[in-house]
């Protein structure tokens, strides 16, 4: 549950019920930015150095495994509360140039609990490779692409509200002060409540560039990575929308190597993204954070 203290960053709502990012998140977001410049820039150095003659150790791998459950953090709904902003001051709406006309701003920000998602299966595949002719034998770099689907739990969730109306032209507070104050007195209230959510299906399509570290062993093989995610959320139901946005791919695991070709791995896998205004019912937006387990079979060439 985000603190009333929490709430107090807002933006006016325009009429397409978005509003803005609470601070955390923008925090979180920077930090993901900042592995993701630095990754890509990496990578681009490595692999037009690496085109320059040098051979390298290729490999292709495919693997299997199931995602933990995570949940979407920080979570908005900025459609559902713009709605209902308006719905409780339907005013801020009225035509101009009326007597006490009511039109104004509504500023609104509508929070909500976590919404979990549930565990399911994990199937992708990788290629990549590593600059064993450039004396880098424990640094290379791998494309991935994997899928899972982690649906959106049946859930009640907690929700609160904070909504200030300003009307452009505000009543006297001698007239605000009456039984039956002029609609045009400017108001604000924060509405908690509970809000029962259905099982929507979530399909995740993540495509990602990762470099990797490994320690070069001629039989076991420790290894870490971390890199940049392209990930689509595809979502039907009573939450139903689609949308690709970036986000972290980190990784670390173990491999063996069961013949100078062939080798066995286990690794676990975790993601981070930003989601917005995935549907058009709720609008909802968080951050999407989760934790794989895969295991699989490589070939190295």
């Amino acid at each position: 549950m985000v603190s009333n203290d929490q709430m107090i960053t807002m933006l006016t709502i325009p009429h397409d019920g978005r509003c803005c990012h609470v601070n955390n998140r923008r925090q979180a977001l920077r930090s993901v930015q900042r592995v993701i410049m630095a990754v890509v820039g990496i990578l681009g150095i490595l692999i037009v150095d690496g085109g320059r003659g040098a051979q390298a150790e290729w490999y292709v791998a495919g693997y299997g495994g199931f995602s933990t459950g995570g949940d979407l953090s920080d979570v908005t709904m900025p459609i559902r509360g713009d709605r209902l902003a308006r719905q409780q001051f339907p005013q801020a709406d009225d035509p101009p140039n009326v007597t006490d006309s009511g039109r104004g701003i509504l500023y609104q920000h509508f929070t909500t609990s976590d919404l979990s998602l549930k565990s399911s299966a994990l199937y992708g595949g990788k290629v990549g490779y590593f600059f064993t002719d450039m004396k880098l034998p424990w640094l290379g770099v791998e494309a991935e692409v994997f899928t899972t689907t982690p649906n959106i739990k049946a859930q009640t969730v907690d929700t609160s509200h904070q909504i200030t109306y300003q009307p452009n032209d505000p009543a006297p507070a001698s007239r605000c002060a009456d039984i039956t104050p002029p609609p045009n007195c400017p108001a604000s209230v924060v509405n908690k409540s509970r809000l029962a959510l259905n099982e929507s299906d979530l399909r995740v399509l993540t495509f990602a560039l990762n470099l990797i570290a490994r320690y070069p062993g001629s039989v076991v093989q420790p290894y870490v990575g971390v890199g940049v995610g392209a990930f689509y959320f595809l979502s039907s139901g009573q939450i139903d929308g689609r949308q690709f946005v970036p986000g972290l791919n980190a990784q670390f695991g173990l491999k063996y190597l069961a013949t100078p070709h062939w080798a066995l791995f286990a690794e676990g896998k975790y993601n981070l993204a930003h989601v917005s205004t995935l549907d058009q019912t709720f609008g909802i937006s968080g951050l999407y954070s989760i934790f794989h387990v895969a295991g699989g079979v490589a070939y190295h060439f």
